[in-house]
């Protein structure tokens, strides 16, 4: 079991756990046991800000990383690579590639392309991104055009993830989280 599964396990025991505890709350409320209520209420506040200190910890002190190009980088089993990058003036001619590395044919949930550059954040369309990819197999998407001048320092980006990822302790996706991208110099 990876790191990733033990940090989303932990999650979804934090948050059964608050759940029972707010059950507590309610029940020993209707039942005019004031104290044992209060105490509850205290044990999940306690338990959410232990959770919210150790996901913003992890995050703030998590390294920043930078990646090559070729390096793949992994969310479970669908994993993207930018193959390439050419430049041509301000312009960058970007492949992607995704593989998956599980059994069956998946997609990934709500991927996303982001170009870096003079401390903005644009999204970049890549066609077939989302797509789904037989298990065990590699594709490369077709090329896509942007543009990033050369003085900039611009990244590539790519995010993977709904609204759970960003709960998860150590997930690039957690608040204040570094993001590796690959640099299109």
């Amino acid at each position: 079991m990876g790191v990733g599964a033990v940090a989303a396990l932990v999650l979804i025991g934090t948050g059964l756990l608050v759940l029972a505890l707010a059950v507590t709350v309610v029940a020993c409320a209707a039942r005019g046991r004031r104290h044992q209520a209060l105490g509850a209420a205290a044990a999940a506040l306690v338990l959410v800000a232990l959770y919210a200190v150790a996901l913003v910890g992890v995050s703030a002190t998590a390294p920043s990383r930078t990646l090559a190009t070729g390096t793949w980088k992994c969310f479970d089993d669908w994993c993207v690579s930018l193959a390439s990058a050419v430049r041509s003036g301000d312009t960058v001619t970007v492949t992607l590639a995704t593989r998956n590395q599980g059994r069956r044919q998946q997609a990934p949930d709500t991927p996303r392309v982001w170009l870096l550059h003079n401390g903005v954040r644009d999204e970049v369309i890549v066609s077939g991104l989302a797509a789904p990819v037989a298990g065990g197999t590699t594709r490369d998407l077709p090329p896509r055009r942007v543009t990033a001048p050369g003085g900039d320092d611009a990244q590539l980006l790519v995010t993977e993830g709904g609204f759970p990822s960003a709960l998860v302790i150590g997930d690039d996706n957690s608040p204040f989280h570094p993001q590796p991208a690959w640099p299109l110099n």
